[in-house]
């Protein structure tokens, strides 16, 4: 046996220990080799290992998850930068982790971030990632862009997520996270974007936002941020996209906001922000879409809105803002959405809006407007939306508006106006809704009715409809004799409601060529006549409103085929005869509501016996119910007449079992009554 000393021992171990270090390993990235020291080998082994140890906490264990993820040795060496969604350096170091929208369910936590020195890119954002974000994340020295959108991650945004100091893009978006952002990311000067949209973030916005002089994009809508806007924002002269509604903002609107010359987008709406709107936006030169809707906002509308030429989309509606609309909105030439609905503002209609010639949406719905409206509105042959319901608009309607050739939604409800519907208006080929309801119009309803196309038949791009009023109509229309939003009957894709006004005639039967239509509510005019026998035609119907009109003749049995009707009224008419009969008809008054204050209506549900069902048999009708009468009367004087002869005759037997008890005076009181009545009759003679 050799013996070998303890110092030949350590020196052979020095040696062995230098040969390793000095040696090289190959790895293969992307088809090419290269050589690595034994430290950076160990590297690719550690971020390997944590990248198989991650995938096996995944819930969804299967083949088709990651197949390449796996131990796989290629020229004797573990190669990981073939993996799915990994690319290397050329020292076979993890820099970018791109998992987007595999659908893949673990814990974010559970994944090794301290493994990674060299990460340049994460991207794991359209999966089913739970778990918190763990604060080793802040490890990442060399970060640039870390996207986690749209998956199930909770808990708070670690502070340290501050020391990521290469970081340029930051999306957090459509996850679960809570708590506030931690003031540590305003010491990111080099972040371009950040977004944490949809999630329950709360808090204040950090006051050293103003620091991130880099930021192009800030997008913290649909949170419960409160407090007020940072002033410190105003700094931010590189931001281009600054989206914060829907939270709980309170307090006014930087009165230089007008710095952020180069913002592209301002939406703020659904908050609680007041104060008026600073005369300073009228620097914001580049911005195309600006939206304060829904907030507690007063004063006027400034008319520096006139000098953004770029403006597509001006939104304030539902606020508290007075004043007239300033006139030079008309000269903002891009203008296609316009929204001042639901205010106080008053005076004319500025006839000047006629030169934005790319109005798609102009809303100006509930408000104090007055005057008349101006034919010059005509010219806008992009028109899809024209709301201008519940102010006092007086006079007639132009028939210059039949040539809005793309007009969809035609809202005047609740004004003034006064004079007959336009026969123009049947040129509206794309129209879906007509509301002239509750105004002073007169006249007839034009026959040619029928030529609205659009509905004709069923819609077949509902999609489009609905898109306009769950994004950006808001309209209110009576449905089934309740008023209500357009959102919550996006089923109700078609409509026309002249109701309450002053229109006579008869009901043209080319209305019955009107399949497509959802909704017709004729209710509280005076149309007389007969009800078309065609409305049961129109297969599409949901709801039918003919009362309080002057409407006669017999209710047609075609509307008891109308299987999609779902609500009818026909009450305060003249109709007369017999209800037409069928289950589903039936069902629709159940009470007799529907034909309530027709006094000549006969059948279920009312208690009018019709002619025709009293002279079938009226005969038998009474010897019926005569002969019940007799029957009741037998039966009352049968009972009586057998208690008497139980009661008497049970009571005698009973008496004359045991006569020698109370015999002799029995009889001797029955002669005692029987002589005062004899004596009393003879003094009465």
């Amino acid at each position: 046996m050799i013996l070998i000393s303890g110092v030949a021992i350590d020196v052979l171990l020095l040696v062995l220990l230098v040969l390793v270090f000095s040696s090289s390993f190959h790895i293969s990235v992307s088809g090419s080799s290269f050589s690595l020291t034994y430290t950076e080998q160990v590297q690719v082994n550690e971020e390997m290992e944590a990248l198989l140890q991650w995938k096996s906490t995944f819930i969804n264990q299967t083949s088709l998850v990651l197949p390449s993820w796996n131990r796989n040795y290629t020229d004797g060496t573990l190669n990981p930068c073939t993996w799915y969604g990994i690319t290397c350096n050329n020292k076979g170091s993890v820099t970018e982790l791109n998992l987007l929208g595999l659908g893949l369910q673990g814990a974010l936590h559970d994944l090794n971030f301290a493994s990674f020195s060299n990460l340049v890119s994460l991207d794991f954002s359209e999966n089913k990632l739970s778990g918190f974000i763990p604060s080793q994340i802040g490890n990442l020295s060399k970060l640039t862009d870390l996207t986690l959108s749209n998956n199930l991650i909770s808990g708070f945004i670690p502070q340290e997520i501050g020391n990521l100091h290469s970081l340029t893009n930051l999306w957090l978006s459509v996850n679960q996270l809570n708590g506030s952002i931690p003031s540590s990311i305003c010491n990111l000067t080099n972040l371009i974007n950040i977004s944490v949209r949809a999630n329950n973030l709360s808090g204040i916005i950090p006051r050293e936002i103003g620091n991130l002089r880099s930021l192009s994009a800030l997008i913290l809508s649909s949170n419960t941020f409160t407090g007020s806007i940072p002033s410190s924002l105003t700094n931010l002269t590189s931001l281009r996209l600054l989206l914060a509604h829907e939270n709980h903002l309170s307090g006014s609107i930087p009165h230089d906001i007008g710095n952020l010359r180069s913002l592209y987008q301002l939406s703020l709406y659904m908050n609680k922000l007041t104060g008026s709107i600073p005369n300073s936006v009228g620097n914001l030169r580049n911005v195309a879409q600006f939206s304060l809707s829904d907030n507690q906002l007063s004063g006027s509308i400034p008319r520096e809105f006139g000098n953004l030429h770029l403006l597509a989309l001006l939104s304030l509606d539902s606020n508290s803002l007075s004043g007239s609309i300033p006139s030079n909105i008309g000269y903002c030439i891009a203008l296609t959405y316009l929204n001042l609905g639901n205010n106080n503002l008053s005076g004319d209609i500025p006839n000047e809006l006629a030169n934005a010639e790319l109005l798609e949406y102009l809303q100006l719905n509930d408000n104090n407007l007055s005057g008349t409206l101006s034919s010059s509105f005509g010219k806008l042959q992009h028109l899809k939306v024209l709301n201008l319901a519940d102010n006092y608009v007086e006079g007639n309607i132009p028939s210059e508006y039949g040539s809005l050739h793309d007009l969809q939604i035609f809202s005047l409800r609740s004004n003034k106006f006064n004079g007959s519907i336009p026969e123009e208006i049947t040129h509206l080929h794309e129209l879906r809704i007509l509301d002239l309801s509750q105004n002073n119009l007169t006249g007839l309803l034009p026959k040619n009715v029928g030529n609205l196309k659009k509905l004709l038949s069923r819609l077949d791009d509902i999609s489009t409809i609905t898109y306009y009023a769950s994004e950006n109509v808001k309209l209110n229309m009576v449905i089934k004799g309740i008023s209500a939003p357009l959102p919550i009957f996006l089923s109700y894709t078609s409509a026309i409601d002249l109701s309450s006004n002053n229109i006579e005639g008869n009901i043209p039967k080319e209305i019955g060529l009107l399949k497509g239509l959802y909704m017709l509510n004729l209710s509280h005019n005076h149309f007389s006549g007969d009800i078309p026998a065609n409305v049961g035609d129109m297969s599409g119907l949901e709801s039918l409103d003919l009362s309080w009109n002057r409407l006669s003749g017999n209710i047609p049995q075609s509307l008891t085929s109308m299987d999609s009707l779902g609500f009818m009224n026909l009450s305060y008419n003249k109709f007369s005869g017999k209800i037409p009969g069928g289950t589903h008809f039936e069902t629709l008054s159940w009470d007799g509501s529907v034909f309530i204050g027709n006094d000549l209506l006969c059948g279920t549900p009312t208690k009018n016996v019709c002619e025709d069902q009293r002279d079938i048999n009226p005969a038998n009708e009474n010897e019926e119910y005569g002969q019940e009468d007799a029957n009741e009367r037998f039966l009352f004087y049968g009972v009586i007449a057998i208690g008497f002869v139980v009661g008497f005759w049970g009571l005698f037997f009973v008496l004359l079992i045991k006569k020698e008890k109370w015999w002799f005076r029995y009889w001797e009181t029955v002669d005692s009554i029987a002589v005062r009545i004899t004596h009393h009759t003879k003094k009465q003679s």
